[in-house]
């Protein structure tokens, strides 16, 4: 492994340490350690020999910053331990994950990477996103399958070794030599690019012929004239903007809504479910004083939900919230 694959992931292991052991803890109720480990090069039979017998495979795609498929590894056994835990298990294993399961240990993932992104578009200076996860299970030494499966290899893996008191095993990062390759651009750790050649020598050119008057008396008065720009000036302004500042406004994130005769509001218990007016895929809406500036996503933060903008208004239409 070259030294700048081994640089990228000494700097992003943590974060993504970090955010495994935060939402595996929130989710479980219980108290996960998860650290780095050891980081190699593997193509698809060394992927296959990470473990023995059925593996979990999960995968999301960035759609922002960069492009490509980031992988996770982990053994079936572990795995169903992990979503019995969830759903308030001891962590008895299954051989099968399936229905609800599947569905729990993908969200789980994207929380997870939703929190480790949040790390990684701040070292890289712009927003990194990724689709919803999916969820795979194979036998691990099956090649084949895992080269249609996991798409283009070589890998870089990193061991996550993660322990709890009832469940003790290691979860392995897997990034496409490609996707690899652009995360070191984005954090500054590609091999800087061969310095240019030195120019030829030009010969003296001519000395240019001065302009006659009438060009200078042209050029002296479109240099005099006033100026103009193609950018649009704010419409709003914010001469006094700064006396506003310390003003608290309402922050809200608002996931959806419905309405209900009372009667059915009357009936609600604790466990019944609500269904709101909005796709699961789509973005959640920040709204201040009432009016929405924003739109983002849920992700998880050291243990606590946050917000993460993916569009937001003009600085124009920011302010005219504050009315």
């Amino acid at each position: 492994m070259d030294p700048a694959t081994s640089q990228l992931l000494e700097k992003i292991g943590p974060s993504f340490a970090e955010s495994m052991g935060s939402v595996f803890s929130m989710l479980t109720g219980r108290e996960f350690a998860v650290a780095p480990g050891t980081a190699e090069s593997l193509d698809y039979e060394g992927v296959g020999k990470l473990y023995t017998g059925s593996v979990v495979y999960v995968k999301a795609a960035y759609t922002k910053g960069v492009s490509g498929n980031m992988l996770f590894a982990l053994p079936l056994t572990e795995g169903t331990q992990l979503v019995d835990l969830m759903l308030g298990g001891e962590g008895t294993a299954s051989t099968e994950l399936a229905g609800d399961s599947r569905d729990a240990l993908a969200e789980t993932f994207n929380q997870i990477l939703g929190s480790a992104n949040q790390a990684l578009s701040d070292m890289a200076g712009e927003t990194l996103s990724i689709s919803n996860v999916e969820i795979f299970s194979t036998e691990g030494d099956q090649a084949d399958a895992l080269q249609e499966l996991l798409g283009s290899g070589p890998f870089d893996t990193l061991g996550l070794a993660t322990t709890q008191e009832n469940l003790a095993t290691t979860i392995h990062l897997l990034i496409p030599e490609m996707l690899s390759e652009q995360f070191k651009r984005k954090l500054g750790m590609a091999q800087p690019p061969a310095p240019p050649a030195a120019p030829a020598p030009v010969s003296p050119a001519a000395p240019a012929p001065a302009p006659s008057p009438a060009a200078t008396a042209q050029v002296t008065a479109m240099a005099a004239g006033p100026t103009h720009t193609g950018s649009r000036q704010s419409s709003v302004d914010t001469g006094n903007l700064d006396l506003l500042l310390d003003i608290e406004l309402p922050v809200m994130v608002r996931m959806g809504q419905t309405e209900m005769p009372l009667g059915e509001l009357l009936k609600l218990t604790p466990g019944s479910i609500l269904e709101l007016n909005r796709a699961a895929d789509a973005p959640v809406e920040l709204l201040v004083n009432g009016k929405q500036i924003a739109k983002g996503e849920v992700v998880v933060v050291d243990g606590n939900f946050a917000f993460r903008i993916t569009e937001i208004e003009s600085t124009d239409t920011r302010i005219r919230s504050l009315s």
